[in-house]
């Protein structure tokens, strides 16, 4: 079967390049969203993927990914918690300065350890690339705290422990230990426990307070801190769908970028990407190489629609990777008809050689396939170099097109070829006369041009 163009047609000539190329991974690596744990999860509700009393994910691998993913937002958030501390530690070492007159060391040294502490911390999560092992640092920290507390409660004199109460102490450090540690949920909710227990101790042992006192003291205490493991479980668990959400998400618009650039040219889809609406280039120099199957009309009507499909499709498969491999771009089968274009939307010197070389190949790999009866195939291959424009238009179902005389010139050699060989035009001949052999001239007579001298290609040159 032939495809014979004229000038118009050629002009409503669709085409689009298959391009191989490789998509930038954003945070998420789609690989590893899809391997291990995470196999066969991607369309599930992500509510599903939760542990069911657990702000986490029930996979420990995709958990993992998800810590790892926000290591930097929690390092952030860290740092701005931890200069919190800080001033607040020296603010209550001013106060202490000008009220208390505490004759006794031990506040001296728990705002002295506890700021060094919280330093060490800052300074490790400002490091440039620090790994989870901060969030252990961060939880020894907040141990530390609890420790030097306790330590203070026990060892302060009663002249500083007017201003102290510590059922504000343990509210306070309960609180912060859902927000300071920078660890998962569960990790705050145990050094909270930690800090309900503390209480406890100094009420009862340290300072003992009367068992209505103690009531009052733990409902303030358990209430606060309640409300907020309430709010950091909420917070924590909208975090985690966010994220899944946001994974999903990018595993979609990169199907659509992958889509887009298997339509498109990766240059021309990243314009369209970028708004572009209408896209026209128009190139000085182009080669076009246009395959046809001799007698597909007959053969396919001998086969079913199966057969014919499969065949076609081991051919052209072949066909994409003499293409591929040669740097060219695919254009979309018209039929049985097969079209590259080389030196366009990127400009290569010698795209001319490079579609000599991709049309001897196609002849070779074409007596290597056979159609189901045991036919052998054979092609017709037209050759033409010459300016092109190409470009994209409309809004809906784009498509990269090529317009254009040297497409229906080419197309032309391709029709009125010989089965088995590559019929090109004079300028073709003329650009690789010195490189490779050709038979002829011959003269045909071209619709819409009249005469013209055609050679056929035999191969390159041996030296």
């Amino acid at each position: 079967m032939s495809i014979t163009f004229s000038n118009a047609d050629a002009r409503q000539t669709p085409v689009r390049f298959q391009q191989h190329f490789s998509v930038r991974r954003s945070a998420f690596d789609h690989k590893q969203h899809q391997g291990g744990g995470a196999t066969g999860n991607v369309n599930r509700e992500p509510e599903r993927l939760l542990h069911p009393f657990l702000p986490q994910f029930a996979d420990p691998k995709i958990e993992r990914r998800y810590r790892d993913a926000r290591l930097e937002y929690r390092l952030a958030a860290l740092r701005v918690t931890i200069t919190a501390g800080v001033f607040i530690s020296m603010m209550f070492a001013a106060l202490e300065l000008h009220t208390t007159h505490d004759p006794s060391l031990p506040l001296f040294y728990v705002h002295l350890v506890g700021t060094l502490t919280l330093l060490i911390c800052f300074a490790a999560a400002s490091l440039r690339k620090p790994s989870r092992w901060i969030e252990f640092l961060c939880l020894g920290a907040m141990i530390t705290q609890i420790a030097l507390l306790t330590t203070m409660l026990a060892l302060s004199s009663s002249v500083s422990m007017s201003y102290y109460e510590p059922t504000e102490l343990w509210i306070a450090l309960g609180v912060a230990s859902f927000v300071v540690c920078g660890g998962s949920f569960v990790d705050g909710l145990v050094l909270a426990l930690c800090t309900v227990c503390a209480f406890f101790a100094s009420v009862t042992f340290l300072h003992p307070e009367a068992p209505l006192a103690l009531a009052f003291h733990f409902a303030w205490l358990s209430t606060t801190l309640g409300l907020v493991a309430i709010g950091t479980f909420v917070l924590d668990r909208m975090q985690h769908l966010a994220w899944w959400q946001a994974q999903e998400l990018l595993i979609a618009e990169e199907k659509i970028r992958s889509l887009l650039h298997n339509v498109l040219p990766s240059s021309i889809a990243a314009r369209k990407l970028a708004g572009e609406s209408v896209i026209s280039d128009r190139f000085s120099e182009a080669s076009v190489l246009f395959a046809d199957l001799v007698n597909f009309t007959s053969l396919s009507a001998q086969l079913e629609s199966t057969q014919v499909v499969n065949m076609l499709n081991n051919l052209f498969t072949r066909f994409d990777r003499i293409v591929s491999r040669h740097g060219l771009e695919k254009i979309k089968t018209i039929g049985d008809c097969y079209m590259a274009v080389g030196g366009i939307p990127h400009t290569i010197p010698e795209h001319l050689n490079r579609i000599a070389e991709a049309a001897l190949q196609m002849l070779d790999e074409a007596t290597q396939v056979r159609a189901p009866d045991g036919t052998k195939l054979a092609i017709r291959i037209g050759i033409h170099t010459g300016p092109v424009c190409a470009g994209v238009i409309g809004e809906s179902k784009f498509i990269f097109d090529v317009w254009g005389d040297t497409v229906n010139m080419a197309s032309r050699m391709e029709s009125h070829g010989v089965a088995g060989r590559i019929q090109v035009t004079e300028a073709v001949h003329t650009a690789l006369l010195d490189e490779y052999d050709f038979a002829g001239p011959m003269t045909i007579n071209v619709k819409g041009k009249g005469p013209a001298q055609t050679w056929f290609l035999s191969g390159r040159r041996s030296l």
